[in-house]
C-alpha cells in the first residue's frame, strides 16, 4: 500500500473543510416573541366584512326590484281598469244596433278635462 499523502500543494482553499457547512450559512434572525400569544377579537376579518357588505347590497336591491315591480304592477291594473271602462262604454249599443252616442261623449268630455288639468 502506498502512505496516503496530503493534497497540501497550491494555495490552501479558503472554504472550510468541516462537514457541516451548512450550518455555518447565515439564518435571519427571529425577532417574534413566541411568548405572547396575541389575543384573539371576535371581530370580522376583511373577506367576511366584504361578504356582509354584497350582502347588505344585494338585499338593498332586491327591496328597490320588488318595490318597482309592485309599482308596475299597479300601473298595468291601472290601464286596464281604464281600458276596460273605455271598452265598455264604446261598445254599449241601442237596441236596434246602433251605438250610444250618450257615453261616447261622456267619454271625450273626460279626455278633455283630463287634457286641461296636465
Amino acid at each position: 500500500m502506498k502512505p496516503k499523502t496530503q493534497k497540501s500543494q497550491g494555495k490552501p482553499s479558503k472554504k472550510p473543510t468541516f462537514s457541516h457547512a451548512k450550518a455555518t450559512q447565515w439564518q435571519k434572525p427571529n425577532y417574534k416573541q413566541k411568548g405572547k400569544p396575541k389575543p384573539k377579537t371576535d371581530k370580522p376579518n376583511k373577506p367576511e366584512i366584504r361578504q356582509m357588505i354584497r350582502q347588505q347590497n344585494a338585499a338593498k336591491a332586491e327591496a328597490e326590484r320588488q318595490q318597482v315591480r309592485a309599482e308596475k304592477e299597479a300601473r298595468i291594473k291601472a290601464y286596464k281598469k281604464q281600458r276596460l271602462e273605455k271598452t265598455k262604454a264604446i261598445s254599449k249599443r241601442t237596441q236596434r244596433g246602433q251605438p250610444l252616442m250618450k257615453d261616447r261623449m261622456q267619454l271625450l268630455l273626460k279626455q278633455i278635462e283630463e287634457m286641461k288639468q296636465r
